[in-house]
C-alpha cells in the first residue's frame, strides 16, 4: 500500500494543471489593405464630431471623438487625428465632420488606402488662392479642347467613387479650340478621377487630379 501511495504522489505533480492555449490569430481576408488615415483639420474651428462609414451607407455610426478608449473629444485647428482601422478589403469611405459652430462637411467616396492624410475644412477668410483666383475648396474649372476632334463627354467623379458620374457636356459637345466652364459642387471634394471621350470614341482618363489647385484644364 505504501508503495502504491508513493507512486501516486510521484505521478500527480507531473500531471499538473492544463494551461489554456492562446487562440491563433485570425489572418486578414485575402486582398486586405490598410485603410487607416490621418484626419487633418484645416478649418478655423475645432472639429467636435467625426464619422467614418463605408461609402453609400446611410448610417453614419459612432462619433469617433467620444472621449472613450483614449479618443479625444475634439480636433483643434491645424491638428490631426489618427483614424485606425483593421485590415480589410474595403478602401472607399464617406467621412463627415461637425465643427464647433455646428456646421458639417462631408467627403464622399474617399479611397483611404491610397492616401495617408485626409484634409477637411478651409481657414475662415482665406479668400481666393492667388494661383487660381478661386476659393481653396472650389473644384470648378474651365475645360479647353486642344484636340482636332469635338469632346462629347467629360466626367468628374470624386476619386475612388462608384459609378461613371455625370456627363458635364451632355447639352452640347465641346468643339476643337473651344472652352467651357465646368461647375462642380463645393462639398469638400477636391480629388477627382476624370474621363474625356472624343467624338470618334477614343477616351482619355486622369486619376486623382486635384481640381481645387487649378482653374483651367487643357486636353489632351
Amino acid at each position: 500500500m505504501r508503495r502504491f501511495v508513493l507512486a501516486c504522489l510521484l505521478v500527480l505533480p507531473l500531471a499538473g494543471p492544463v494551461l489554456a492555449q492562446p487562440r491563433p490569430a485570425i489572418p486578414p481576408p485575402v486582398g486586405a489593405q490598410n485603410s487607416s488615415f490621418n484626419l487633418v483639420n484645416r478649418g478655423a474651428l475645432a472639429i467636435r464630431e467625426l464619422f467614418v462609414t463605408s461609402a453609400g451607407n446611410a448610417n453614419w455610426g459612432q462619433n469617433r471623438l467620444d472621449g472613450r478608449n483614449g479618443n479625444p473629444v475634439a480636433i483643434a485647428p491645424g491638428a490631426s487625428f489618427a483614424v485606425r482601422r483593421r485590415l480589410d478589403t474595403n478602401c472607399i469611405f464617406d467621412i463627415r465632420v461637425v465643427f464647433a459652430d455646428g456646421h458639417a462637411e462631408d467627403r464622399r467616396g474617399v479611397n483611404t488606402c491610397a492616401v495617408e492624410d485626409v484634409s477637411i475644412g478651409a481657414p475662415a477668410g482665406a479668400g481666393p488662392l492667388p494661383a487660381t483666383g478661386k476659393a481653396a475648396d472650389d473644384p470648378s474649372i474651365r475645360l479647353f479642347n486642344r484636340s482636332a476632334r469635338p469632346i462629347v463627354e467629360f466626367r468628374a467623379v470624386p476619386s475612388g467613387g462608384a459609378g461613371p458620374g455625370e456627363n458635364r457636356l451632355a447639352d452640347a459637345p465641346l468643339p476643337p479650340d473651344g472652352s467651357r466652364a465646368i461647375a462642380l459642387p463645393r462639398d469638400g471634394n477636391c480629388i477627382f478621377d476624370l474621363r474625356v471621350v472624343y467624338a470618334d470614341g477614343r477616351a482619355q482618363e486622369r486619376k486623382r487630379t486635384n481640381l481645387c489647385r487649378i482653374a483651367e484644364m487643357p486636353v489632351p
